[in-house]
Formats: structure tokens, sequence, C-alpha cells
């Protein structure tokens, strides 16, 4: 089985080195790429796209924001998890509706590391413990439960969906998993979608979370 590829994107050369040297004696994948900034980034995805990408969140020139939204919307299928420092937080929200599909503290070990590109490779969403309690204190709704029902009301197999989206799978996925056609899924996902107020599953993502419908 083919290693991951991994494509570093951070301004500090002596994190990128040390991202690579820890994944030279990994099974599972490999750095095939680095940058220092959004720019440089972006140029070098006209090579080809790598499997995962670690996004730092503040760089010099392009911050990640920015340029995961870019990347976002000239290779959809890419998948980009972000790099954040504590005290980073105020940006975690900006980044999960430009698209990234996964949070990691800096300092996480190893083992965490493999298990985040893993995940995120295999199309599933990825938060580290520590920053998915500082995201949801950030987005939780101060409104009551029964204010939220009176707000936004979901079926339950809306809610099925909606978990398994914001867990990142797709439209054919979700239908093998709960045994419905997948023109059913289509029809869900634009109702969850209308009925959330927002305009792409990147916003849902923030919606569900917020509203307190995503739990993992």
């Amino acid at each position: 089985m083919s290693k991951i590829k991994i494509f570093v994107v951070d301004d500090h050369e002596i994190f990128r080195q040390g991202i690579e040297v820890l994944f030279e004696t990994s099974d599972i994948a490999e750095v095939v790429n680095t940058a220092s900034n959004g720019s440089d980034f972006l140029m070098k995805l006209e090579n080809g796209i790598p499997d995962v990408v670690l996004m730092d969140i503040r760089m010099p020139m392009m911050d990640g924001i920015e340029t995961t939204k870019r990347a976002i919307e000239k290779y959809p299928e890419i998948k980009i998890v972000a790099l954040s420092m504590f005290g980073e937080e105020e940006y975690l929200e900006s980044m999960l509706n430009a698209g990234a599909k996964g949070f990691l503290v800096k300092n996480t070990g190893m083992d965490e590391l493999e298990r985040a590109v893993k995940t995120v490779h295999q199309g599933r969403s990825y938060f580290s413990s520590e920053l998915l309690s500082i995201l949801m204190d950030l987005l939780k709704n101060p409104k009551k439960d029964e204010e939220k029902e009176d707000l936004v009301q979901f079926s339950k197999r809306e809610l099925e969906i909606l978990q398994l989206v914001c867990d990142g799978y797709t439209n054919q996925e979700i239908a093998d998993e709960l045994f419905i056609s997948q023109r059913t899924v289509d029809g869900h996902r634009a109702n969850i979608i209308s009925k959330a107020g927002v305009k792409n599953t990147a916003h849902l993502v923030t919606f569900a979370i917020k509203n307190g419908y995503y739990t993992l």
C-alpha cells in the first residue's frame, strides 16, 4: 500500500523540517513537498495535488485562511488540516468556514499526527481534543434548546445525514451507510442546507457545531 502524500505549509523552516523527519520512519505517510507561505504553496500545487495538506494558520504574505479558501476554490477535492498554536483560537472558525477538514495543535505527538492524516485522507474530519473543546466553546449558541428547535427543525433522518456530512462522508458513502439511495441523500442534504440557511458544506459544519447538532 502506497504512503499518504503530505504537503506541509509553514513559515518556520525548523517546523517543516521537523515534520519531514517525523514522517521519515512512518509506514503510513510521507512528506512530499513543503512551502513557506500560501503563495508558494498555491504555485507548487500546479505540479500536483497531495493527499493531505498540513496548513499553518498565521503566515506572512498569505495566511492559512485565505490560502485554504483559494486552494479549495480551485481544487475542491483537496484535504487541508489546520495547524494551530494555543492562543490562535480566534482563527479556528474562519479556517472551518474556509473548508479545513481538521485541526491539530502544533505540539501534537506523532501518533496523533498519523491518526489525523489517515482520518482526513479517508475523507473524514479530525479535530484534536484540545482544539475541539475550544472551538465548541467559541461557537456555542447561547440559545436554549427549545429556542433552537423553534429555529430549525430537522427530521431524524436529516440529523443522521447531517452528522455524516460533518464527518466528511460523500453522498454515496452516506447512502451506503444508511442503506438508502444517493438520490434520497441528495434531497435530504439540499433540505438540510436550506433549513440551516447556509451556502455550502463548510458553513454547514460551523452551523452544526454552533447549534449542538454535531457530536463526535
